[in-house]
């Protein structure tokens, strides 16, 4: 996985260390290739390194992370054009990357806090760990999984919970795990976070445990949670619309 959330900064001092993060980045990180954003995304591998060698993993997640940038604000075409390219070219030349690469694939364009989360891009790439032969189906089974949860929350589409609110208020939804206290935190940030001044406020409550009882939001109890949610990303918010629709998809950012 990206030890080095994407951020909307376009430098590479912009990218933040992941949770699964253990080392400083190399000593020549100086000679990372800078975002690009105004780089035409078509032909990018051909034109960057991305052989895993010796010594060079970090760059390559460096260079990992400036195409991210780059495929998220590109036409949908080219960037899944781009990202076959690069898996091709694992596929057929170095497998030990392909399993590097899968791991930033999902940091980058799955992560509920990478701002180049994007279903269209970890879709297509899951779709080539099912069919590739590089991984059996085991491995390939938590991909999967992430993008049939990724699918449910898609902006534009009606949520499955909550209903609309009957007073004709957008409504911000919190998915949250009872047993983790980080959870209960995201109440209270949420609660008084100006963003939110006049919407209604749901917590979908997973797992076993009392009910919250900070004010200002209704708690609803989620059986079988994960036929819905990722409940490894949790807590995250979603907001819908008056009409029940999605607006904003899930995010972590409390």
């Amino acid at each position: 996985m990206l030890r080095r959330i994407l951020t909307l900064t376009l430098t590479a001092a912009a990218l933040l260390s992941c949770q699964s993060a253990g080392k400083k980045p190399a000593a020549d990180d100086s000679s990372v290739i800078p975002s690009e954003a105004k780089e035409s995304v078509s032909g990018y591998w051909s034109r960057h390194p991305w052989r895993i060698e010796e010594g060079v993993v970090d760059l390559r997640e460096d260079t990992f992370a400036d195409f991210a940038e780059i495929a998220v604000a590109a036409p949908q075409a080219e960037a899944i054009s781009a990202l076959g390219a690069l898996l091709d070219s694992l596929k057929a030349k170095d497998a030990v990357s392909y399993y590097i690469y899968s791991g930033w694939v999902e940091g980058a364009f799955y992560h509920p806090l990478s701002p180049c989360r994007n279903f269209d891009l970890f879709a297509y790439a899951v779709g080539r760990f099912e069919t590739d032969g590089i991984f059996d189906a085991d491995e390939c089974r938590p991909f999967s999984r992430k993008r049939d949860w990724m699918a449910l929350g898609r902006e534009g589409e009606t949520a499955i919970t909550p209903e609309p609110d009957p007073a004709g208020r957008g409504t911000l939804v919190l998915v949250l795990d009872l047993r983790c206290p980080s959870c209960r935190r995201a109440l209270a940030s949420l609660g008084i976070d100006p963003r939110w001044e006049g919407y209604r406020r749901v917590a979908l409550c997973c797992g076993p445990g009392p009910l919250p009882t900070v004010p200002d939001w209704e708690y609803r109890p989620v059986g079988n949670p994960d036929r819905y949610f990722d409940l490894e990303a949790m807590p995250f918010y979603y907001v819908i619309d008056p009409a029940g629709v999605i607006v904003q998809s899930y995010r972590s950012d409390f």
